[in-house]
């Protein structure tokens, strides 16, 4: 029986998944077949153990050469030779939080369903042996997924001792071991003589020397990348060439950034951080996404996703599709925000990795005023602080018809604008409670959510963001248009009607009075530029009329002569008519290029506390 011919509990090691040896060269690819009548007539004197790892000291070429089953046989025969490579064929099998229990727990989407990977490679009708120790009645499968080209999926159940079956479908093999004991349940020994060594990266274990040589022997179109936070299945072509020697360096920025999105989470401030990793791979056709499987990449974005030299440079779309499955949903994620509360992540990360480039403040792009650098955040002061339009329907270059009678799709990065100043005011400028995003979150996944509708998430974020700070934010909350009533059908991936009245925009105001006003009053005007001013409360610095060029209908400041300026206003007598980011069309933020439209009359300088300084053209009388 093959129950008394395999002992109980016998093997093995592993890394979540593999320490890994090196990849074996091609003639491991002819793999004869696997008959349960061969495995009955193996001789036991053969092998250390029953997992078929090494070979007993004493079997030499003779002994070898009798053992009639050939799939045996040549396994034998390859360690011999020194060939066999029973480090990367056995594992430990972790146990994980089942995926949608850690969903429903988080409120996110879901993380990776493709934990424990075993780094074999399987082709379409190849035979597979699988070989596991005593389970202790937790459920384990062997799941052989395609990554590459053509896709596909099987899975089979295993069960303690020899598995034998046909694989359906070519691909990577993944022990699917999810279950709700996964904080009691052991690991449980695997191993698997059959297949290809395709090998498993390790951040932390491996080294880059490691990576190359994957990358040379890899017999597939991909490869797996374990990190601490992060599990990705990239292309083996592109590596060669994006990435050739640096995989230590790729995994850890992944962790890196995955890092700095849980930590805004709150999921290290309260403990919640998962064991289970998030999940990134390659696609083939259509665009970079996130879905029910993870983050998706496409094959033509690994020169920039899968380049160590370049993440820093593209590191928000990295961010923004994690951030996807990161979403707390509904408390941070209602109506016309499904592109946007994600972004509160990229833009955190960008910052941390290239803070001089950033998408709000340092994209060239038309906000209104022509293509200048700063676009897309000074259309959203002009628009939201000036012209005063309700949040959520601002203009802003992205701004375009919904089609098919859909409402329009208002500028996701424009709405984005005042989430990501309350991150620079507290965390960065640290002007109150640094944990501000980690504290808003941990209420969100706490919320009892049922029945509420949009409007009321909304609330309930602004009514949160008061008391994690402790400080009144209403005064900002509305000048940024989001206190203001509103009744609409608003745009995202499915519509709704977003609903707040000035009934409740009063309750709003009413309950924030038992806290202190903030320190400025124009956190609204904070920027990336502007954020040390605020830090540091620098007062500006100025010669009027000085360090000015004129330039048609704009104003070129200089900051040799003004300095520590959060915005320019532009007035016609005693109205505003617009307002400029610091730092506006400069790539080094040595000046700004202010707008100034005919029948202005003045150019103000405002200082982090709301003071303002003339810099240009003359008051109107009193």
């Amino acid at each position: 029986m093959l129950s008394q011919l395999f002992k109980k509990g016998c093997l093995l090691l592993a890394v979540c998944g593999w320490l890994g040896g090196g990849v074996l060269p091609a003639q491991e690819v002819q793999q004869p077949p696997i008959t349960e009548e061969g495995l009955k007539a193996l001789d036991s004197n053969v092998f250390t153990n029953e997992f078929m790892v090494a070979l007993k000291p004493a079997v030499n070429r003779d002994r070898i050469a009798k053992i009639r089953d050939p799939f045996v046989r040549r396994i034998a025969q390859q360690m011999a030779d020194k060939k066999y490579d029973s480090k990367s064929r056995t594992m430990l099998a972790e146990p994980y939080e089942p995926v949608k229990d850690l969903a429903d727990r988080l409120r996110t989407s879901q993380y990776s369903k493709f934990e424990n990977p075993t780094g074999i490679f399987f082709e379409e009708g190849e035979d597979v042996l699988v070989i596991m120790g005593d389970p202790k009645d937790e459920k384990l499968s062997l799941v052989i997924q395609n990554f590459g080209r053509g896709g596909g999926r099987s899975s089979y159940p295993l069960k303690a001792g020899v598995n034998i079956f046909k694989a359906k479908n070519k691909g990577l093999g993944y022990i699917e071991y999810f279950t709700p004991n996964y904080k009691k349940a052991g690991k449980v020994k695997v191993s698997i003589p059959s297949g290809k060594v395709n090998g498993v990266f390790v951040g932390g274990v491996h080294k880059n020397s490691d990576w190359k040589k994957m990358l040379e022997n890899s017999p597939t179109e991909v490869i797996d990348i374990v990190g601490s936070r992060v599990h990705l299945v990239y292309p083996v072509e592109e590596l060669r060439q994006v990435c050739p020697d640096k995989g230590e360096e790729l995994i850890a920025l992944y962790d890196r950034i995955i890092g700095m999105e849980q930590q805004i989470m709150g999921l290290y401030k309260y403990k919640m951080l998962p064991k289970n990793r998030m999940f990134g791979r390659v696609i083939w056709q259509g665009f970079m996404h996130a879905d029910g499987t993870g983050a998706a990449f496409h094959n033509g974005t690994m020169k920039e996703v899968a380049n160590p030299d370049k993440i820093p440079g593209s590191a928000w779309g990295i961010a923004h599709e994690f951030g996807h499955v990161n979403q707390v949903r509904p408390a941070m994620k209602w109506v016309s925000t499904g592109e946007v509360t994600n972004n509160i992540y990229s833009a955190y990360v960008n910052y941390m990795l290239n803070p001089t480039s950033m998408r709000l403040e340092h994209e060239r792009i038309n906000g209104g005023d022509g293509n200048m650098i700063g676009g897309r955040f000074n259309a959203y002061l002009n628009n939201g602080i000036v012209k005063g339009e309700n949040w959520l329907i601002q203009a802003g270059p992205d701004k375009r018809s919904g089609g098919d009678n859909r409402p329009m799709v208002h500028d996701h990065f424009v709405k984005l604008a005042p989430l990501w100043q309350l991150e620079l005011y507290f965390k960065v400028a640290g002007k109150g409670n640094p944990d501000f995003y980690p504290d808003i979150f941990y209420k969100a996944i706490k919320m009892d959510t049922a029945g509420k509708k949009d409007g009321e998430l909304q609330l309930a974020f602004m009514k949160n963001a008061c008391d994690v700070s402790k400080q009144d934010l209403t005064d900002f909350f509305r000048k940024t248009g989001m206190l203001k009533p509103i009744d609409q059908e608003l745009d995202d991936y499915t519509c709704a009607r977003m609903t707040i009245t000035e009934a409740d925009c009063r309750n709003l105001v009413a309950y924030a009075r038992k806290y202190k006003k903030p320190e400025s009053p124009v956190i609204y005007y904070i920027s990336v530029n502007s954020v040390e001013a605020y830090k540091n409360r620098l007062a500006v610095r100025g010669s009027y009329n000085q360090g000015i060029t004129e330039q048609g209908n704009r104003r070129i400041i200089s900051h040799d002569v003004w300095k520590n300026v959060v915005v320019f206003e532009t007035y016609k007598d005693n109205e505003l008519v617009r307002a400029t980011m610091v730092g506006t069309d400069s790539k080094d933020n040595s000046s700004t290029t202010v707008t100034y439209p005919e029948g202005s009359t003045r150019i103000e300088a405002v200082s982090w506390d709301g003071k303002r300084t003339l810099v240009y053209g003359k008051r109107p009388a009193k």
